[in-house]
């Protein structure tokens, strides 16, 4: 069964009140016991010393013979006096009191246990100190007074504890109905309305889920204007090679000679290598797009890496005549993931070697700073404008006039990849002021 909000406050609430509830009940028996203990104490001592003012005028006309009360109340039983005379004679008693005294101290209160019950005595002598009063109260009447006390403490309970759930329940209910409002709004929506949700009329503890909700919108909005654009320059692209693949499919099929028909079927195979990369790249794109974080960092050494993608991409460089070398620094470790900085540095190297005239070279250097980790490839090419530097990270955007084709992805493709590794780009010339340096700056966490 699914949690819910409104019964679990229905019973954290009412779990509340009753230990509070029980907690005053048992701080009240405590307390009535100490009170009424005093205050029957009092009523001992006055009890006492009635009868010593009384004794002088009940004994002129009584023999020397013990003499014993009859009970009339039912709580008789559990109040007993003596009075003895100073001879140690039981004068006078009552009939729930011993024949033994009650204590053996002569002043002041005592406490005795008599036929296994606990009682409380006092004792004194009167004005003449003829005769000791002993009055003795048991320590069970004490007790049940306390409780009756404590015990009429509880008793709204039963009644007062089924109404207040009631009332917190109806409480909470009418607490939580602009979450109710928020979710039948929400319901209510088209699927292309990510307007955002109205906060004023809200309360402030909802604020926040209604903020967190609009930002999500705003988030949802940005992503669906992306995949849009994207969906949009990616059909265009792809419209553009195969619709070159084609056009020189027809002249194969036309063609009158061996020569024209290799020449058509070599541009078929040109374009369709070209469509095969754009299409490669609009994949990683369609991958890194969703992500905001790298989901478990490792840690990867530039140095390594950078070796194998030069390796990688080392035939096509011989074939264009192109030279390429790297240089590291030790310990060139970061934080991140290898297959995606994998896929960073071959787009650069594949943009430098493409770009890079026979005879050029592409250098890859690894730098270690204080606060940094720097990853720059340095090409010997026509270079970018300064003017054009920032545009180039955009997708599909291409310099003209470079003579290579390209989709515009692959520093794109860059950018993200450094993003996601909280990494920065930057573009600038190359050695001597020639060719092309991008460079990429990695946090220095991990060494």
């Amino acid at each position: 069964m699914r949690p819910s909000i409104r019964r679990r406050l229905l019973m954290l609430l009412t779990g509340t009140v009753l230990t509070a509830w029980l907690a005053t009940a048992v701080f009240t028996y405590f307390d009535a016991r100490k009170e009424i203990g005093e205050m029957l104490d009092a009523h001992l001592a006055q009890s006492a010393g009635l009868i010593a003012a009384q004794l002088e005028h009940e004994f002129e006309d009584m023999d020397d013979h013990e003499a014993t009360l009859p009970r009339q109340y039912k709580h008789e039983r559990k109040i007993a006096f003596q009075v003895w005379d100073k001879k140690g004679r039981l004068r006078l008693r009552s009939a729930s009191a011993p024949e033994a005294r009650l204590q053996s101290q002569s002043e002041g209160y005592g406490d005795a246990v008599i036929d296994g019950k606990r009682w409380r005595v006092f004792s004194r002598w009167d004005e003449s100190r003829d005769y000791l009063v002993q009055v003795g109260e048991r320590y069970e009447l004490r007790e049940e007074l306390a409780e009756s006390v404590a015990s009429h403490l509880m008793h709204p309970l039963a009644v007062a504890l089924p109404v207040l759930a009631l009332l917190i329940w109806l409480g909470v209910g009418a607490g939580l109905a602009p979450l109710g409002n928020v979710a039948r709004e929400i319901q209510r929506r088209e699927p292309g309305n990510l307007a955002h949700l109205d906060e004023g009329s809200a309360p402030r503890e909802v604020v926040p889920l209604i903020a967190a909700i609009n930002a999500l919108f705003d988030r949802l909005r940005n992503s669906l204007e992306q995949e849009r654009r994207f969906t949009a320059d990616a059909a265009h692209e792809l419209r553009t090679p195969l619709a070159a693949v084609k056009t020189q499919a027809q002249v194969a099929l036309g063609a009158r000679s061996d020569a024209e028909r290799a020449h058509a079927l070599a541009s078929v195979v040109s374009g369709t290598d070209r469509a095969a990369r754009l299409v490669e790249q609009l994949l990683v794109l369609a991958r890194l797009d969703p992500q905001t974080a790298l989901p478990d960092g490792q840690t990867v050494g530039l140095h390594d890496l950078a070796a194998q993608c030069i390796a990688e991409l080392a035939p096509a460089a011989a074939v264009k005549g192109v030279e390429m070398s790297l240089a590291t620094c030790d310990a060139a470790n970061v934080a991140g993931d290898a297959i995606l900085l994998g896929v960073l540095l071959r787009n650069l190297l594949d943009n430098a070697v493409r770009y890079t005239p026979a005879g050029g070279e592409v250098e890859v250097g690894v730098t270690c700073t204080k606060d940094a980790v720097l990853l720059a490839v340095s090409d010997s090419g026509p270079g970018i404008p300064e003017t054009e530097r920032a545009q180039v990270l955009d997708r599909f955007y291409r310099v003209l006039g470079s003579g290579e084709e390209g989709s515009g992805l692959g520093l794109s493709i860059v950018k993200r990849i450094a993003d996601l590794h909280r990494a920065g780009v930057s573009l600038g010339a190359g050695p001597d002021g020639r060719g092309l340096r991008v460079e990429v700056a990695f946090p220095a966490r991990l060494r």
